[in-house]
């Protein structure tokens, strides 16, 4: 299993790193480019370097290493990352994410920062919170309850949403399930539709629309969905790459051509795609282009002990 657990932090990491630089590009703009992207370009609006992820896999690293600190509450390890990291000026963050840490200096208390944030912007639905959960999976595999309450919990730091947190607690299960039973995509993706509603009536999580958009959004036939930085059309988006390929590569490069917030899109379908094909799966060159490897091997390498102790009923060593 550790193979798949690699292979969803690495997926990704190298999902970000390749869709990184077509981010806020349409469709047409990155076909008139470049044609089909399937390489590490660099560039962009962040000039980044071939390689290069961004704040979507840092942010998703500081909440893996936040867990490993304090597993029992993980928030206040992962707030002193986030803040750190925030001091020194990262060269790409989120609004509604900024916004949050400025209502956090003045309140001390991340949940009602988020809410201040949502009032203020009037913004329900970002992605920020999407982006970074995927080391809830691994961490929290043996408890499913416990695994879907630091779904939102962390999510809810940031970006207060309830179709936030029902993508979350859906990405989260569909992640782990995908690790582990390599039959029938549609099937996983039902088993993670139930778990969701029943978790959603449990932590008091009312989505008014996520239920209905993603069944919608892979039915055959339907219309191919733009990321445009809402979690809904990014999990939207995914879902169809990942359901509608046959392979790691052909997923990830399907998403970021789209265009649209292209990074978090490839984040989130290299995640989801690496645990359901493997680390093995993920193609050398990209692995070998990729930056700050050795931090994302420590903690790829760290979730995939947790995850294997918690299955044989065992502590990590």
């Amino acid at each position: 299993m550790e193979d798949y657990v690699r292979g969803a932090f690495w997926g990704a990491a190298v999902g970000d790193a390749l869709g990184g630089p077509l981010e806020y590009m349409s469709g047409e703009e990155i076909r008139a480019r470049y044609g089909r992207v399937t390489e590490m370009l660099g560039g962009g609006w962040l000039e980044l370097q071939p390689g290069e992820y961004t704040d979507d896999t840092q942010m998703m690293l500081m909440v893996a290493e936040g867990i490993l600190s304090n597993p029992a509450y993980p928030v206040e390890e992962i707030g002193n990352r986030f803040l750190r990291w925030y001091y020194r000026g990262p060269k790409d963050i989120g609004k509604t994410t900024a916004r949050s840490f400025e209502n956090y200096l003045r309140c001390r208390n991340w949940q009602e920062a988020a809410r201040i944030t949502a009032r203020s912007l009037n913004k329900l639905d970002s992605n920020g919170g999407l982006m970074r959960t995927l080391p809830v999976t691994f961490a929290y595999w043996h408890n499913l309850p416990n695994m879907a309450y630091w779904s939102k919990e962390i999510a809810g730091m940031t970006h207060f949403s309830q179709e936030g947190a029902a993508c979350c607690i859906f990405y989260n299960y569909l992640v782990g399930v995908a690790v582990q039973n390599k039959s029938s995509k549609r099937e996983l993706f039902t088993r993670a539709l139930e778990f969701t509603d029943k978790q959603c009536h449990q932590l008091n999580v009312n989505p008014a629309n996520f239920f209905w958009y993603v069944v919608r959004a892979v039915q055959p036939g339907a219309a191919e969905i733009i990321p445009q930085g809402k979690a809904l059309d990014t999990l939207g988006a995914a879902l169809q790459c990942f359901l509608n390929t046959d392979d790691f590569a052909e997923a990830v490069v399907s998403v970021i051509n789209r265009g649209g917030d292209a990074d978090t899109a490839g984040n989130i379908t290299g995640g989801l795609a690496g645990a359901y094909y493997g680390y093995k799966a993920i193609p050398t060159r990209w692995i070998d282009a990729l930056q700050d490897k050795e931090r994302l091997a420590r903690v790829a390498d760290a979730f995939g002990e947790i995850f294997n102790a918690h299955r044989q009923g065992q502590q990590p060593g």
